[in-house]
């Protein structure tokens, strides 16, 4: 299988899997909301759950082969994760109270526009790349 053969199977990989960690990660914010937890409030502990499901499948599963040291790809991924959360919470709290779309909505279309623009590029090219990093070498 030539390169793109290669980018093309790990991107759809990358969506199964995200997929699957972004029905968590929905699910539990979309949850709370509706059980009356600040929406905000829901889209991070849902965004943590969607992000430990997703990490431990891409890391044992679609990247294994990466050879990442584990503390350095989870140090790498909790960054990504993090900016991910603060950007779907963000771009929620535009389409809820600027454009007002309804917070269901808002958490599904800034997830979608997140996960396709920031999340997978973010893992395949930095949290899971090739490349050693010092951490990996053990120097500072």
């Amino acid at each position: 299988m030539g390169r793109k053969g290669v980018e093309s199977a790990l991107f759809l990989k990358g969506q199964l899997i995200s997929g699957a960690a972004t029905a968590v990660d929905w699910a539990l914010a979309l949850g709370l909301t509706r059980l009356g937890l600040y929406y905000l409030v829901s889209i991070v502990l849902g965004a943590l759950s969607g992000a430990a499901t997703d990490f431990s499948l891409k890391k044992w599963w679609l990247f294994a082969g990466s050879g990442g040291a584990f503390q350095t790809q989870l140090i790498r991924y909790a960054m990504v994760s993090g900016t991910s959360a603060l950007l779907n919470a963000a771009a929620a709290y535009l389409l809820v109270e600027k454009v007002h779309l309804s917070k269901s909505l808002s958490i599904v279309a800034a997830g979608t526009l997140v996960g396709f623009c920031w999340n997978y590029p973010m893992h395949r090219l930095f949290v899971f790349s090739r490349a050693v990093s010092p951490l990996d070498q053990g120097t500072p």
